[in-house]
């Protein structure tokens, strides 16, 4: 989901927006036990029957030009554990990030529990996460889909002398 709606997209963008944006990432690789879920918070929430830890983060909006969609994720390495479970992680990790709006939320209890059904003004799906960076201060990553056009394949190859109407 790519497309911000319009009424999402004026309420946010107002001057005096009594609402703020919430980002939810979901890490999830085969060697973790189970996913790593953060919201760009300092409290926790509780959402889609999960607990997400609140730890403050921040990525750029999908690029939308003719290379693979790609963005760059920042994530403070407050206590460490996060950074050394990705540290160790052989392959790519799958990541998910779903954003909200902070009044579908009740903001007097911690964890934040949503006041109804949540639908997310934006989100990034079936992204991986690669050239990842830790350091003392940050974790960083750029997450990007997989292209699957510069993946090497045995076989027959699509050649100009074989396949002479790609090449055009």
């Amino acid at each position: 989901m790519r497309q911000i709606p319009a009424t999402a997209r004026e309420n946010l963008e107002r001057p005096n927006a009594p609402d703020a944006v919430l980002a939810f990432l979901t890490i999830e690789h085969p060697n973790l036990v189970e996913p790593i879920r953060v919201v760009s918070d300092v409290l926790n929430y509780s959402w889609q029957g999960e607990i997400w830890i609140g730890l403050p983060f921040g990525f750029r909006l999908v690029t939308d030009d003719d290379a693979p969609p790609t963005t760059v994720l920042r994530v403070q390495n407050v206590d460490r554990k996060l950074g050394a479970a990705l540290r160790t992680l052989p392959g790519r990790a799958s990541c998910r990030v779903d954003v909200l709006s902070s009044a579908d939320f009740d903001l007097t209890v911690v964890p934040r529990v949503p006041l109804g059904e949540v639908t997310p003004i934006y989100g990034l799906q079936h992204f991986e996460l690669v050239d990842v960076t830790v350091t003392a201060i940050e974790v960083s990553g750029t997450l990007m889909l997989r292209d699957y056009s510069q993946e090497p394949w045995p076989g027959i190859s699509a050649t100009q002398s074989r396949c002479p109407g790609l090449f055009r």
